[in-house]
């Protein structure tokens, strides 16, 4: 039992960091309401996104950037949320991945932003039983919110019917995203639909401190 338990971390860490061997560098998965931040030449940041939204920055002088994942459009303060659990919105990603890459030396007028996803490929039931396209209102949340916070978008490919595979480098900014084959779409529905009941049913336990 000892040795199996041993194993599990590793099986976990080789599940979400892996050597990818078309573009031969070291593949980092970003998974809902996640993020991540790196300047290594030698990995990229990948993700899948189905109503999903996700947004790449990158610092060209310093050349560091980063990915996030968001599932849902925003929130406020009187959600009473965790702060943990509340990163599934994209108010808190957004502030997540910007706060992260100014810390590490980035400029906020040097930013470049590109942000793909917001397929229609998941809804939701709302409470008055209709139904809401939530790729349709994370694609508008992210705008919208660059254009408040004056932050320019450089590239974007929102919409649409069909998952997508985003592989971003975060030394160069370079960004490639795939369209998954037809028949994808049911898959990409159901892990998205599993995440979102992990992220309401996970219990969250301390505090974390997200803004400076």
């Amino acid at each position: 039992m000892t040795h199996c338990a041993a194993r599990e971390p590793m099986a976990e860490e080789n599940r979400r960091r892996w050597y990818d061997p078309t573009f031969k560098m070291m593949a980092v998965k970003v998974l809902p309401g996640e993020h991540y931040v790196s300047r290594d030449p030698h990995e990229m940041v990948v993700t899948v996104l189905g109503s999903c939204v996700a947004a790449c920055v990158w610092d060209p002088v310093r050349r560091i950037g980063g990915m996030n994942h968001f599932m849902l459009p925003e929130s406020n303060e009187q959600d009473g949320l965790p702060v943990t659990r509340s990163r599934r919105y994209g108010n808190y990603a957004m502030e997540a991945l910007l706060n992260d890459i100014l810390r590490r030396g980035g400029q906020r007028d040097r930013l470049e932003i590109k942000v793909f996803g917001g397929a229609n490929v998941l809804t939701a039931m709302g409470a008055n039983g209709g139904s809401l396209a939530i790729g349709e209102r994370n694609a508008g949340f992210v705008r919208r919110y660059l254009s408040e916070e004056q932050l320019a978008i450089t590239a974007e490919d929102l919409g649409g019917l069909h998952p997508r595979r985003i592989h971003f480098f975060p030394q160069t900014g370079k960004v490639v995203r795939l369209f998954l084959r037809k028949g994808f779409e049911q898959a990409v529905l159901s892990r998205e639909n599993s995440y979102r009941r992990q992220l309401w049913e996970t219990r969250v336990e301390g505090e974390v401190e997200l803004f400076e």
